[in-house]
């Protein structure tokens, strides 16, 4: 059984470069429209913070590039704590792992990409990647799909559509049966790197391993 989880970028990026040429599984067209029209509001962004993003993007295409899973630094990513993950790990991770993004469209983990802006609640962003997105899931190569996306991300793709099974994974608490609140991001997170270590291939070993204060409760979307 081949599953393939989807994650969201971070919204923290990291500086710098290690690659001179991008390299993407999925060469998508770049929403240059969107790019070139975007607002602070698009980029929530102003002034001179603004200028400088709209000058990354601009210059996306001339720069050299770094790894997606190096670029997505913020919490969610440290939580996966790639960098400390063995080969074996990592290779799960690369191979059963898409990211979405508003630039990219759909990333690999280790895919060469360059530091961008364009969250995807920019203006016709997500209608930009839907059609695109929805028939590559179709076609991809898995049996079941994992949804860890927050709600904006998910409109980037007709699941009704996709003819595979998709999934939602969601964190209770233990003590009163409710989706967790307080630090679900860092606790998904750190639930992924779990599940490379566990190199889990099997829906029903999502939540097959017992947590101190939360569980696992897998919802079947479509």
């Amino acid at each position: 059984m081949k599953m393939l989880f989807l994650l969201p970028p971070s919204e923290g990026k990291t500086h710098g470069w290690i690659f001179e040429n991008e390299i993407v599984t999925f060469p998508f067209k770049k929403p240059e429209k969107i790019i070139k029209q975007a607002t602070e509001k698009d980029l929530k962004c102003t002034t001179k913070r603004f200028e400088e993003a709209k000058n990354l993007n601009k210059n996306i295409e001339k720069w050299p590039f770094r790894k997606a899973i190096e670029r997505y630094s913020w919490v969610m990513y440290n939580a996966i704590w790639y960098e400390k993950m063995s080969k074996k790990w990592q290779k799960y991770f690369e191979n059963h792992f898409l990211i979405l993004s508003g630039m990219y469209g759909i990333l690999k983990p280790e895919d060469y990409i360059w530091n961008y802006k364009l969250p995807i609640e920019a203006a016709w962003l997500s209608l930009y990647w839907k059609k695109q997105i929805t028939q590559t899931l179709k076609n991809i190569d898995a049996d079941i799909i994992i949804d860890f996306l927050p709600l904006s991300y998910k409109k980037m793709i007709d699941f009704s559509q996709i003819g595979k099974k998709v999934v939602e994974v969601n964190f209770i608490e233990k003590t009163s049966w409710k989706k967790l609140a307080h630090w679900v991001k860092k606790i998904k997170w750190e639930y992924i790197h779990f599940v490379c270590e566990k190199q889990i291939a099997h829906i029903n070993d999502l939540w097959k391993y017992v947590f101190d204060e939360w569980i696992i409760l897998i919802e079947e979307k479509y």
